[in-house]
């Protein structure tokens, strides 16, 4: 299990969720995918500059599933475990001491990052929880896809949290794209996380109240 400074009385995490290639150029792509990538990578090089916490979430489905066409679901096969579109995109930074979450391995959509976890038994819960009565907590969020797995796994940090004044939540705005399958699907996703009290700042924005973590 990794172990990251808490020493600091606020902690970042960062949340980038499903930034994978068949999101981005497979068989699910989303409109403008690739264009999460580097504010991603912009926001976490910031965190991890104040000793916080790097974690990326990734479908990690299994060959048959519900989840797909094939087998009753509603999309195309894609991030299949150990396979070229289940990888992170190759722009994307993933360091050796980040976080990697797996989530939909077993025959559920595995939507939420909040269901997922690593292959050292960490959840988003144990990586976010604060230690202390002190400690305050900062997530931040972005990825793929604003209106599927980005929302999810939002709502659930939020709902986990809702009654926790030290963790803060906090939308990554020009980090994410939708799907779209409905006119009206992103829209709506962003008004149910805004209900939820998730703020939504751009990654400059987070870099700078990142940055002034160390001050």
């Amino acid at each position: 299990m990794k172990n990251f400074d808490r020493t600091q009385p606020t902690q970042n995490v960062l949340v980038a969720v499903d930034v994978q290639n068949d999101f981005i150029d497979g068989s699910l792509a989303v409109t403008e995918g690739e264009q999460v990538v580097q504010p991603i990578n912009d926001v976490a090089a910031a965190v991890r500059d104040t000793g916080g916490t790097v974690a990326f979430t990734r479908d990690w489905h299994p060959a048959e599933t519900p989840h797909f066409a094939d087998y009753g679901g509603a999309w195309p096969v894609h991030c299949v475990a150990e396979t070229k579109g289940a990888a992170f995109h190759p722009d994307l930074d993933v360091r050796d001491t980040d976080i990697v979450i797996n989530k939909g391995m077993e025959q559920t959509d595995g939507y939420s990052g909040w269901e997922g976890v690593t292959d050292d038994g960490q959840t988003l819960e144990t990586i976010i929880a604060p230690l202390s009565r002190e400690e305050k907590v900062r997530v931040f969020v972005g990825g793929l896809a604003t209106d599927y797995c980005v929302k999810a796994t939002a709502l659930d940090i939020a709902a986990r949290f809702k009654d926790d004044e030290r963790v803060h939540l906090y939308l990554l705005r020009d980090a994410i794209r939708a799907v779209g399958l409905a006119p009206t699907d992103e829209e709506k996703a962003l008004a149910a996380m805004e209900e939820a009290k998730i703020q939504a700042i751009s990654a400059d924005e987070a870099r700078v109240m990142i940055e002034r973590t160390a001050q």
